[in-house]
């Protein structure tokens, strides 16, 4: 996987989004743009499905510390490390999240974030359908420096600087020149590498270096080294797309559970005896083509079965919806017969389904919104044209 997709979190939900795609083979950009919100990180989605995913989070929100310690660092020392820091910290430490950075002898650098922000991130990218492996500070994808230099890089109304290795902050740039003096005072002639324009009248030793895109630079850094935020019990599962994992058995299963209801609507009607037995047996076929691991059932006991996987997967009585809206929107995507759904989310909080589906023409998307129930509200996002089909995301929620 030669390309990988760059996205600079925000903050806070409303700020800008930053994103970049990244081909390691040749060097180069092949994509790059802005979001305005944490919403639209769904427009990455379809971005996102074959490529690597990596994160950079804002630095503000991120503390970068070296702690001495006696020995090697140990499992136990791990465990004790929270407490360690807790005089040097102005927050309860059980709502912080530890990722260790590197181990020395006598020495640890890690990185402290807060668990809440964490898992705000994690969400956003869960609810866009986005898979990512790595979350590392912005301020440690900027280029290493050499002793005795710094790295400064500005990204909209932030400043980047990296001081070493695992040392690196940012702040806004009203707040520089105030920080730098505080930071200096003991080495006015430090000398600052800066790959943004060097703003007037700031304090420290500034070098100009050859400018370049903030995202791109941050890309390349990215492959540096390895740094991770999602350590311990944010860890992410190898080779596994957490929302895929999360809902894959339970969505196998509900739309078998809904053949199982159009099969049961169609045996009400003519034909019963022969017809009956030949959706039967497709559902039969279906049920072992979905569930390999799982030994053949007759039709009878299909039914039962599924409603138990159902039950294994831990679905609240607000995802159980999920089969009601399907019946309901059969008719509509029937009506169109040149509609393809390729990804499918429920949101059982809000009673909204996400649908990234396409069509040959926009019309047929026209069509599809005037078929929908008078219940349910729809929303349509931008639609993109790619080898001669329309493609985009739906999103249909009860009133």
């Amino acid at each position: 996987m030669s390309e990988q997709l760059i996205i600079r979190l925000a903050s806070e939900a409303h700020q800008t989004i930053h994103w970049l795609i990244w081909s390691d083979s040749e060097k180069e950009i092949i994509a790059s743009g802005d979001l305005g919100n944490a919403q639209d990180l769904q427009l990455l989605t379809e971005k996102a499905q074959s490529r690597k995913v990596i994160c950079l989070v804002p630095s503000v929100d991120v503390t970068l510390k070296s702690v001495v310690i006696k020995g090697n660092f140990t499992r136990q020392m791990q465990q004790a490390l929270p407490y360690m820091l807790e005089d040097d910290l102005a927050s309860d430490v059980d709502k912080l999240h530890f990722s260790v950075l590197a181990k020395k002898i006598d020495l640890v650098d890690v990185a402290i974030c807060y668990k809440s922000k964490l898992q705000m991130w994690l969400d956003w990218l869960a609810d866009a359908d986005i898979f990512c492996q790595r979350l590392l500070p912005e301020a440690l994808a900027l280029p290493l420096p050499e002793e005795h230099e710094w790295q400064a890089l500005q990204l909209e109304k932030q400043w980047l600087i990296r001081e070493s290795v695992y040392q690196g902050w940012s702040c806004d740039s009203e707040m520089l020149n105030d920080i730098l003096q505080l930071r200096l005072s003991d080495n006015p002639q430090q000398i600052i590498k800066s790959y943004s324009p060097v703003p007037k009248h700031i304090f420290g030793q500034w070098q100009a270096e050859q400018a370049m895109l903030p995202m791109q630079l941050l890309a390349e850094g990215c492959f540096q080294h390895s740094f991770n935020l999602l350590t311990g019990e944010f860890s992410v599962k190898k080779e596994s797309n957490l929302q895929l994992y999360k809902w894959k058995a339970p969505a196998i299963a509900a739309l078998v559970l809904f053949v199982l209801l159009l099969v049961n609507l169609f045996v009400q009607t003519e034909q019963i005896d022969k017809q009956t037995l030949q959706v039967k047996g497709q559902v039969e076929a279906v049920y072992e083509q979905a569930f390999p691991e799982q030994s053949p059932l007759r039709y009878s006991r299909i039914k039962k079965k599924l409603k138990g996987l159902l039950a294994n997967a831990s679905i609240t009585e607000q995802d159980s919806g999920l089969l009601i809206m399907l019946n309901d929107l059969l008719p509509s995507l029937k009506a169109v017969p040149s509609l393809q759904i390729s990804t499918l989310k429920f949101n059982g909080k809000n009673q909204e389904i996400s649908l990234a589906i396409s069509a040959d023409s926009f019309q047929a998307f026209e069509q599809f919104s005037s078929k929908i129930p008078t219940q349910y509200s729809f929303k349509q996002g931008a639609l993109s044209n790619n080898k001669n089909r329309i493609s985009g995301v739906v999103t249909v929620g009860v009133k």
